[in-house]
Order: structure tokens, then sequence, then C-alpha cells
């Protein structure tokens, strides 16, 4: 009976080590996911973060191109005004200078033709 219960208590001794192996085992499997889980989630806010920043620059970039062109569109505008109003008085000085020739040229006409009268 003493080498049934000695072999009990052997088979039982090799069980709970084999079974406290495994148990390591599965924890160390367990440890390893979590770590594993963790780094991804760092990865993952890592790059979340990273297109946080791109996307602001971006968008900063966007607005300082609307902010150029509405500034050029400003600039084109108030030129073209300027130089509308100076086509214009080139127009209308134009006009002038052909009267006055005009008006000239019947002044002399006309005394001409009261001196051959």
């Amino acid at each position: 009976m003493a080498w049934v219960a000695v072999g009990g208590i052997v088979v039982s001794a090799g069980m709970s080590f084999f079974g406290a192996e495994q148990a390591s085992k599965e924890a160390q499997k367990q440890r390893d996911l979590m770590f594993n889980l963790r780094m991804a989630e760092i990865a993952s806010n890592e790059k979340i973060e990273y297109e946080k920043i791109r996307t602001g620059n971006e968008t900063e970039r966007i607005r300082i191109l609307a902010e150029s062109l509405r500034l050029y569109r400003e600039a084109l505008q108030k030129e073209s005004t300027i130089r509308l109003r100076d086509t214009w008085i080139y127009v209308a000085g134009l006009g002038c200078g052909t009267g006055v020739i005009y008006g000239l040229f019947l002044m002399y006409s006309k005394s001409k033709s009261n001196a051959n009268a």
C-alpha cells in the first residue's frame, strides 16, 4: 500500500509539475499577446497623430493658397480698373484731339472759301 501511496504522490507531483508548466506557457502566450496588442495600439495612435498633423498642414497650405488667390484677384481687379480708366482717358483725348484737328480744318477751309468768294 505504501508503494501505491508513493506512486500516487509521484504521479500527482508529475501532473502538478506538467500542469504548472502548461499554465506558465499559457501565461507567457497571454503576456505576449497583450504586449503585441499594446504595440499595435501605440502604432495605430502614432499613425492617427501623423495623419492629423499631415491633414492640418494640408489645410493650412490650402488656406494660404486661397488667401494668395484672393489677394491676386483683388490686385488684378484694381489693375483692370486703372487700365480701363486710362483707356477711357486715352480715347477721350484722342476724340478731343481729332475734334480740334477737324475744327481747325473746317475753319481753314471756311476761311479759304470766304477768301475765294
